[in-house]
């Protein structure tokens, strides 16, 4: 599976919070992702156009409110957002792909927060924010797979006083002043929720945005998640002995289909 060149609009940003058949059993969940979610996207959806798979599993701290914080995000690249379409609607690999999901992501409103995922828009400046949607800041065609790709996630201050609207708007201004002052950086997909936040970015240095992180730091943010995508190399579809891989939480993937 090779990115090639592609442009950010064809990026799906996931947002998933486990099953309620999962919910009191993380291990379940793991085993459920690592032993055949996780690898059968990039066995199936490969051939159907899928260029770039991203997942990462969110920890849980224990004194976060349950259900705040999705259990897996990723980005999930297509060369367009048709060829997504076509691939998930109009293909059986794809419909079989989609109808997994039910299987160990909940998207039922009520009680608990209802999966999604969506593309993201070029950032349109302060004036055009929303929260729920993602944001690009390049909108340049590049090759992930030849970039490093970090995962950054946090949670807004506990302080009753503290404007998260406003937080999470220079949060994306500065990620706007990045991709013009930074010459590391190649991209920057951002999704401002308003009980956390997620940044991946798409970097030639294994090094982190430095005013980013002051900035999260410096407004008592409370980091969640910081990894780098670690290759993960997965076997082709109807490979004999093929248990999948291993998940833990915290941990970020660039999975990979072996050829």
């Amino acid at each position: 599976m090779k990115t090639k060149l592609m442009t950010p609009n064809g990026i799906r940003v996931w947002q998933g919070y486990r099953s309620l058949q999962y919910q009191d059993d993380i291990e379940g969940f793991l085993s459920k992702l690592g032993q055949i979610f996780i690898p059968v996207t990039v066995q199936l959806m490969s051939p159907m156009g899928l260029r770039m798979y991203y997942p990462a599993i969110v920890p849980q701290p224990t004194d976060c409110p349950k259900n705040r914080l999705p259990n897996e995000i990723a980005l999930v690249g297509y060369p367009s957002q048709q060829t997504y379409f076509d691939a998930s609607h109009q293909t059986v690999a794809g419909r079989a792909y989609s109808s997994l999901h039910q299987t160990v992501f909940n998207f039922d409103t009520g009680n608990m927060p209802a999966s999604f995922s969506d593309f993201p828009i070029a950032y349109p400046g302060p004036s055009q924010f929303n929260w729920k949607t993602p944001y690009y800041f390049s909108g340049e065609a590049i090759d992930w797979h030849e970039l490093y790709v970090g995962v950054l996630m946090w949670t807004w201050p506990e302080s009753l006083l503290a404007d998260k609207k406003t937080l999470a708007i220079d949060l994306l201004d500065l990620c706007n002043e990045q991709m013009g002052s930074n010459k590391n950086l190649f991209e920057i997909i951002a999704v401002m929720q308003q009980d956390y936040g997620i940044i991946w970015f798409a970097s030639d240095a294994l090094r982190w945005p430095a005013n980013i992180l002051q900035y999260l730091e410096a407004n008592e943010c409370r980091t969640v998640m910081k990894a780098f995508h670690d290759i993960t190399n997965i076997s082709p579809l109807f490979s004999e002995d093929d248990n999948g891989i291993a998940v833990s939480l915290g941990e970020a993937l660039d999975v990979r289909l072996s050829t």
